[in-house]
């Protein structure tokens, strides 16, 4: 009696399911030859009898970790895992149809609700209280990615191989709801789940977020916290109480930018600023769930995970280094972020990048071993926004390992298809509507060949393009120069270069620029894992020095106008400030953005606290640069 549910497991569901060494294992034990013997009873018992006398026995109908096993070890062992292992090399002849997308719609939603736990019922009607934006992957193994957790469906039609990266891992909410996604959606990559009904928000969100921008136009920036914290501190309670996770995070933004100012700290970033009230602005007045988070946790514990690094930046912030390692779920190809920021020691005007590669990201993870390498951890908690932190417990532990050259994750985070990407991207809300999610652009793109490289000395900027395999399409390459890690385009430029063999991969954030997708490389594949943020510091790594200048004109300098406004506040609208303004309108107009003159000037008629007349230039301006 034919077992299709173990001959459909991958290796990567089994390692879901188990862990890559014991997966690895039971693999080399069947190409050397010592695979346990197997039976199949009448009933579809199947036992697994080893070497060393150990008996492993799986009843019809149940999953591998219900198998009985003579060992003393629980869940998963390595004799669970051959089982399995053997069973699908013995049977992968008979049964050697290929794969095909099934619907996790059809399994019986009632039995999975029933089977869950109290607390887990509990959870699953509060999270249906609130709309939910699902993303959904069809094919041989279906994934959700709801806005706390994802989920994989690792073999067909069976509920039993529900996989959730949640701490739980199985028999929770979020496998009902991912269910629920797939039976709505009908074949859509979207679904919505849950009430939109409570998706609005109420009337005193928006206008706390109101009397937020009033008083940061009035005031400005340079004001400080002192003027502007009770005013950010309502209006994150009141969104904090709705589940407007996304505002949440942009009022908290806002705060450390305000906070950064006072500090005269390098992460002060006028631009930064304008965009945070944008969104401040937009977001309450869209009339989409997304838009604000609800139902987005702000913290998830995740379960036993893998994550392997896909690079790193390392960026100069004044005296300090900020330092970003990405990394990515194996199991469901979900990225993350783990973030710090160095500042110097007493003895350090700022910490020397060198220095700095030894330095721990987190508790046993220096910077530069984490940037290239994996960690297997049972204490990483995923925040809305992307990043990740390793926490602690008596029963859990993070290690550290080195990683292999090329990966292979899970669509959408691996890109062969420019197009696909293309049209992805282009799918989007303006920025100022997206899930506040930091690596959501992150991709990992295979490449065919490096197509030419060179370095603008004026801009202090590295540019390359490559082609992707099967006429994948053109992706351009940008890097621009950092004191943070002065090697960094040297090492790009070697790689591009073959110095370390033919370059397969590439990973990074990615954009649309002028109709071109572009790409920030955080890493480079070649016959090694170059992260060139890491790179060896050499002699020749100091940009040429130039004396040219980038000018500002166009949609740029009506951004900076108006940041500039947010900055200083309503005493910096003087009669020069509107004459240029008038000026920058006429020039919009005279360029063809006619529109954009027509809100320019009602802005600077207006009062210069009127809320809705500095949010539609801005919102107008931000879709415009995009």
């Amino acid at each position: 009696m034919a077992r299709p549910d173990l001959v459909a497991l991958t290796d990567d569901g089994l390692v879901q399911l188990a862990n890559a060494g014991l997966v690895k294992r039971g693999l080399r034990d069947i190409a050397e030859g010592n695979a346990p013997a197997l039976s199949e009873a009448s009933d579809g018992t199947i036992e697994a009898r080893f070497a060393d006398g150990t008996v492993t026995r799986l009843a019809p109908g149940k999953a591998p970790g219900e198998a009985s096993c003579a060992c003393p070890a629980s869940g998963m062992c390595r004799h669970r895992v051959a089982l399995v292992l053997t069973y699908r090399h013995a049977n992968h002849a008979a049964l050697a149809a290929p794969l095909t997308a099934w619907d996790p719609g059809t399994l019986d939603l009632a039995a999975m609700e029933r089977a869950l736990s109290a607390p887990a019922r509990t959870e699953l009607v509060r999270l249906r209280s609130v709309a939910l934006q699902v993303r959904l992957a069809h094919g041989p193994t279906p994934t959700a990615q709801l806005p706390m957790a994802t989920v994989r469906f690792l073999a067909p039609n069976d509920a039993a191989y529900a996989r959730c990266d949640c701490a739980m891992g199985t028999d929770c909410a979020h496998i009902v709801l991912a269910v629920e996604a797939f039976r709505f959606a009908g074949g859509a990559p979207e679904e919505t789940l849950g009430s939109p009904g409570v998706a609005a928000p109420t009337s005193d969100l928006r206008s706390a977020s109101e009397a937020v921008l009033t008083r940061l136009l009035s005031e400005g920036a340079t004001a400080g916290l002192a003027a502007h914290g009770s005013l950010i501190d309502r209006a994150r309670g009141i969104a904090e109480a709705q589940g407007a996770t996304w505002l949440v995070l942009a009022l908290d933004a806002l705060a450390a930018q305000i906070g950064a100012y006072e500090q005269r700290s390098a992460l002060y970033d006028e631009a930064e600023l304008l965009q945070l009230a944008t969104e401040i602005y937009a977001r309450p007045r869209a009339n989409a769930a997304a838009a604000m988070g609800f139902g987005e946790a702000m913290e998830t514990a995740m379960a036993k995970t893998r994550l392997v690094s896909l690079g790193a930046r390392v960026l100069a912030r004044g005296c300090e280094l900020q330092a970003c390692v990405a990394l990515f779920d194996t199991d469901t190809g979900t990225p993350v972020l783990i973030e710090k920021v160095f500042a110097p020691t007493a003895t350090e005007v700022r910490p020397n990048p060198a220095d700095m590669m030894a330095r721990p990201m987190a508790s046993g993870l220096p910077l530069k071993a984490l940037a290239g390498g994996q960690v297997l951890t049972s204490v990483a908690h995923r925040r809305a926004d992307g990043t990740v932190r390793f926490g602690s417990g008596a029963r859990g532990k993070t290690t550290l390992m080195p990683r292999g050259a090329l990966v292979e994750p899970p669509a959408p985070l691996f890109v062969t298809s420019l197009e696909v990407l293309r049209a992805e991207l282009a799918a989007r809300p303006p920025a100022f509507l997206q899930p506040r999610n930091r690596v959501a652009s992150l991709r990992v793109l295979a490449v065919d060949q490096v197509v030419g490289q060179f370095v603008e000395p004026g801009t202090q900027t590295w540019r390359a393009a490559v082609t992707l395999p099967n006429d994948g399409g053109r992706l351009h390459l940008q890097r621009r120069y950092d004191a943070g890690a002065p090697a960094a385009l040297d090492g790009l430029g070697a790689a591009c270069a073959g110095t370390h063999g033919k370059v397969r991969q590439v990973a990074g954030l990615v954009w649309i620029e002028d109709g071109e997708i572009v790409c920030d490389p955080w890493s480079i594949t070649c016959d090694a894992f170059i992260v060139p943020d890491c790179e060896d510091a050499r002699p020749s790594a100091e940009p040429p020095v130039s004396s040219l200048a980038e000018s500002v004109d166009g949609p740029p300098a009506l951004r900076l106008f108006l940041a500039g406004a947010l900055h200083a506040g309503a005493r910096r609208r003087d009669a020069d400030f509107l004459r240029r303004g008038q000026v920058l309108a006429r020039s919009a107009e005279a360029t063809g953005f006619a529109l954009t003159a027509q809100r320019l000037n009602h802005w600077l008629e207006a009062a210069s606290n009127d809320v809705d007349a500095f949010g539609r230039i801005a919102m107008w301006l931000a879709v415009a640069l995009e």
